[in-house]
């Protein structure tokens, strides 16, 4: 590894990046964190993955604090989509961090899973005189040039999720930021692996953009997981580019494979539309599992309709990423690859986890739903 990696990883190591005030509850609730992977996407300067940094409450002497509030800095972000909550407490971490120092956020853009689109909005939002972009690219492979051009115009940018190939840390974006997506994969395919007693037929339901980290990295979970069950086989691969497709594609898939008997879905939303799939050919037995969790998920999982569900924390991702940004307008460094562990989530541990998610007590209607079968429990 040449002298940039080295450096990035004493940065790693020094960083100091904020999950916010209200994120120790994510350490402290009654959830553990599952373990954290040791290492995120292969970059520029670590081919074999950057080293997974957790974030932790920075330091700002009070000069820097002045630096930020008079700075006159302006920030946008560049999300694939706006559909989810997944989406919005992300924005809505970002927004509310960034406001505590100063920083105005001037635009939030929604490409609706178009990776052209959003090329088109990266190229706008450049020209609005921003000093930091947040972004969630679509397809990584296929994005390079108009997130280096965004680089060039020397906007720092934070990327989320996922990083375009060829870009490197510390020269093309400062850092990217994401939840541990193959351990919420793991969890959720061992709880669907459980709930089928070990045997027979499972499906996979994941994104068509297959260079799209996160995703890439739960399917890696999915699979690394059911190669130790040899009594359990992959019947078949659904592959969507809109969550809304997912309804017919699961009628055609169960039709064409009536003895699947369990589906692990790569978000919610397609989790949800492949449920309303099953139920339309009497399917209501399907045991299905994913990752994400918000205030929609959640009522599927206190109705049983969802087993379990690998979750990330979108409010705290959102704390991180612009405490990093905060740190890049001062100077300060950075860890090339910051991770929030994944947290998993059954009917039994239901409530807390979705205060811990959304930062606000439950529906009542979610409440309702679970009776006295969402009970706190602690760990895995």
């Amino acid at each position: 590894m040449g002298k940039g990696g080295g450096l990035w990883r004493v940065a790693a190591v020094i960083a100091f990046i904020l999950w916010g005030c209200r994120a120790n509850i994510a350490q402290e609730g009654p959830i553990g964190p599952l373990p954290l992977s040791a290492r995120g996407q292969p970059v520029v300067g670590f081919p074999e993955g950057a080293p997974a940094i957790a974030p932790v409450p920075p330091v700002f002497t009070t000069e820097e604090l002045t630096r930020l509030r008079n700075g006159n800095y302006r920030a946008a972000i560049s999300m694939q989509a706006l559909d989810s909550p997944w989406n919005s407490l992300q924005v809505q971490g970002i927004s509310e961090t960034l406001g505590k120092y100063g920083v105005e956020l001037v635009a939030v853009t929604d490409a609706a899973q178009d990776p052209g689109r959003q090329a088109a909005q990266l190229r706008a939002l450049a020209d609005q005189k921003i000093q930091v972009l947040f972004s969630v690219p679509i397809d990584p492979a296929t994005q390079t040039l108009a997130y280096r051009r965004v680089s060039e115009a020397g906007i720092k940018l934070i990327l989320m999720d996922n990083v375009p190939h060829g870009l490197q840390p510390g020269k093309d974006y400062v850092t990217v930021v994401g939840s541990d997506n193959e351990q919420n994969a793991v969890f959720a395919t061992e709880e669907l692996l459980k709930a089928i007693g070990g045997r027979g037929e499972v499906a996979l339901i994941t994104y068509s953009y297959e260079s799209y980290y996160s995703i890439a990295a739960r399917r890696r979970g999915f699979e690394q997981t059911l190669a130790g069950h040899p009594d359990v086989r992959l019947a078949a691969v659904v592959k969507f580019t809109q969550p809304s497709e997912v309804y017919q594609k699961t009628i055609a898939m169960l039709t064409a494979h009536p003895n699947i008997k369990g589906i692990f879905a790569v978000w919610s939303d397609p989790a949800m539309q492949a449920i309303a799939g099953a139920q339309a050919v009497g399917r209501e037995d399907i045991v299905v599992t994913t990752n994400d969790l918000g205030p929609d998920s959640a009522l599927y999982v206190a109705r049983g309709q969802i087993k379990a569900i690998g979750a990330q924390l979108p409010y705290d991702l959102g704390v991180a990423e612009a405490n990093a940004a905060l740190y890049a307008l001062l100077g300060k460094p950075v860890a090339p690859y910051i991770s929030i562990a994944a947290l998993g989530v059954r009917q039994s541990n239901l409530l807390s986890a979705l205060e811990m998610v959304t930062k606000r007590s439950p529906p009542p209607e979610i409440s309702a739903a679970c009776g006295d079968k969402c009970k706190a429990e602690t760990g895995r």
